[in-house]
């Protein structure tokens, strides 16, 4: 039987706290609450002490917190515009003297405030919290394979509207209006379509530029269900491409290939990215391939893990969802990519994704 998401989650945060001797664990990243507490609103601050959880948001959210917050043991709510001299005033009254804190998640001036208001107690970092949020429970991964599903139906719906003229703009604003319409609640992040010599700005943003015969496009877009999103590329082409295109395409798709058949619960993430990216080196494209293999995906769009060479240490979790997307990017030429959602189970994986895979030719 699956524990429950929330319960788990503040579990394991309670043994990191007592791990690093920290007596409390102040939470200020919006995504770390939403996956503790279920919150999705934009003002929240959450102070965990061993026998309590204290939930803080302003009055604009007041209704929203009586439905929406998980039942956590011993929450307490706060609707305040005062949250950090309140939480001072819980931490001196429960006798904390070690106030573990997001420090990543913290600009230099908020910790500055917030070492006034905690005058007398030693602020800590908290240690990592990425395996709290890497697993992904049944209804989490129901939610991102929703999200998958949407965005693959939608690439599916908008192909045969592709014409020699049209705007990569117009072709984005498609994607985002039809998967609003099929139920997603937002785009993932803002939608890449570069077509032709775009296509070698790994993150080129969709422009003005027309669609023209012999190019390659790439359209990178995510969806979002229940505050998890999906992330998925696909490359097509308007009319017939280049060989130079059509190789590198076979490159890529090894690539991605080669990545899925070493992707596996307790596999080394750079070994997973080493697999795919050794394909695209032999094939002499090394120097093309200018990001990392994947990362992890949920609440946010890059999570981790991150498949990548610098990720050495790094062991992919049973439970976790992540992207595999290799490319190869030619600056002036082209740029293609494949990417995938994929669910990593405890002995198997599962593509999330399921759009066609190979280059269209429109």
């Amino acid at each position: 039987m699956q524990p429950d998401p929330q319960r788990w989650r503040l579990r394991q945060l309670h043994q990191a706290v007592h791990a690093a001797k920290l007596d409390a664990a102040l939470l200020v990243h919006l995504p770390s609450i939403r996956y503790l507490t279920r919150f999705s609103g934009s003002n929240a601050t959450v102070l965990v002490l061993e026998r309590s959880v204290h939930f803080f948001t302003d009055d604009r959210y007041a209704e929203q917190v009586k439905t929406e917050l998980a039942q956590l043991p011993n929450l307490v709510i706060h609707i305040t515009r005062e949250v950090l001299p309140d939480v001072a005033t819980i931490c001196r009254s429960r006798g904390v003297k070690r106030l573990g804190i997001e420090e990543r998640a913290m600009s230099v001036a908020s910790y500055r405030v917030l070492r006034k208001y905690m005058r007398g107690i030693a602020l800590r970092p908290l240690p990592s919290l990425e395996h709290l949020w890497m697993r992904k429970f049944p209804e989490e991964v129901e939610a991102i394979r929703t999200a998958a599903r949407i965005a693959s139906s939608v690439y599916e719906e908008v192909l045969p509207l592709v014409r020699p003229g049209m705007r990569e703009r117009e072709l984005a604003a498609e994607l985002s209006y039809r998967a609003r319409q099929k139920g997603s609640e937002a785009d993932a992040f803002e939608i890449i379509v570069v077509a032709g010599e775009h296509g070698a700005f790994v993150h080129g943003r969709a422009s003005d530029r027309k669609f023209r015969k012999g190019d390659v496009v790439t359209v990178d877009f995510g969806c979002r269900v229940g505050g998890f999103h999906s992330d998925m590329t696909r490359t097509f082409a308007i009319g017939k491409p280049t060989k130079e295109a059509l190789r590198a395409w076979e490159v890529v798709t090894s690539a991605h290939a080669a990545a899925l058949e070493h992707l596996r619960a307790g596999a080394s993430a750079a070994a997973v990215d080493r697999a795919a990216r050794q394909v695209i080196e032999r094939a002499g494209y090394g120097d093309y391939f200018r990001h990392s293999l994947g990362h992890g995906l949920g609440i946010e769009v890059h999570e981790a893990p991150a498949l990548s060479p610098r990720n050495a240490n790094g062991i992919i979790p049973a439970e976790c969802v992540v992207t595999i997307e290799p490319g190869i990017y030619l600056p002036g030429r082209f740029g293609m990519r494949l990417e995938d959602d994929v669910y990593v189970g405890r002995d198997r994986i599962e593509l999330l994704t399921t759009a066609p895979r190979q280059m269209i030719q429109l």
